[in-house]
């Protein structure tokens, strides 16, 4: 049983905003409510600190209670309306781009779907400060068939963009590496959606390499690739880690990672 003094150490601070935060996010969810009972065991607290958030948040309009059930309340909608028209995704991911790049002392950059010209496009970029390192110009283009932000913006379109591009598109051989295969783009998107990130050797620009990751919206779609590069034997050289550092950033700039 939870004592008087714990409530009171969770009624505020930093771990009381993030169980409000998680509340709101669980009930976005679900529009029909939810009760007490599966709140608690959702968030994995106790209805009596529950009801401590609760209580409040009711009385201001954040939250709805019916009965048993609690729902989003009207306050909760004009926020979440007012956070939504804030979006904007180069300034939201910019402060994760140079944590990454701070991290890795690799250039890193954003890259996002042209649909019209079936490319990608540098929306920001970093450069590293080392004298040899990969070098791109903010609002360069890209082929989506060679590279691994091209790669990974296409393995997440509708099935319809996917077939008409890899039906249509010219697989030029840019370098010795380059797949020019349609049968083998197709398996490779498949990966990307499967492991969540794609690395490039030399395929567009020789003795060069990237790895990239998605960063979804709030509606779950692709907004963008966070992408690494590299000279080739750097990249190899340290690959597990890289890999996992551009994926735990796109991670964090999807707002997709849990609170510890």
């Amino acid at each position: 049983m939870t004592g008087d003094s714990e409530i009171e150490r969770d009624s505020g601070g930093p771990r009381a905003m993030g169980r409000v935060l998680a509340l709101l996010e669980l009930l976005a969810g679900a529009p029909g409510g939810l009760p007490l009972a599966d709140i608690s065991v959702a968030l994995g607290a106790p209805k009596s600190t529950l009801l401590n958030s609760l209580r409040p948040l009711v009385s201001d309009d954040f939250l709805v209670a019916e009965g048993s059930l609690y729902r989003l309340g009207p306050r909760a909608f004009r926020l979440a309306a007012t956070i939504s028209s804030a979006y904007d995704l180069p300034r939201l991911v910019r402060g994760y781009l140079r944590a990454l790049a701070d991290e890795t002392q690799e250039s890193v950059n954003l890259a996002v779907l042209d649909h019209q010209t079936h490319r990608f496009v540098y929306i920001d970029v970093l450069e590293s400060p080392r004298p040899v390192r990969y070098m791109v110009r903010l609002g360069m283009s890209g082929p989506l068939y060679s590279t691994a932000a091209g790669r990974v913006l296409l393995a997440y379109q509708p099935a319809d963009y996917q077939n008409d591009y890899i039906a249509k598109a010219r697989l030029a051989p840019l370098t010795p590496r380059t797949n020019t295969d349609r049968e083998v783009l197709r398996a490779q998107l498949e990966e990307v959606r499967r492991t969540g990130y794609w690395i490039s050797l030399g395929e567009s620009v020789e003795d060069s390499a990237a790895v990239a990751a998605p960063v979804f919206g709030p509606d779950g779609e692709v907004l963008a690739a966070v992408s690494l590069g590299a000279p080739s034997d750097r990249l190899l050289a340290n690959q597990d880690a890289l890999v996992a550092a551009v994926v735990k950033t796109a991670a964090h700039a999807s707002g997709r990672v849990a609170a510890a």
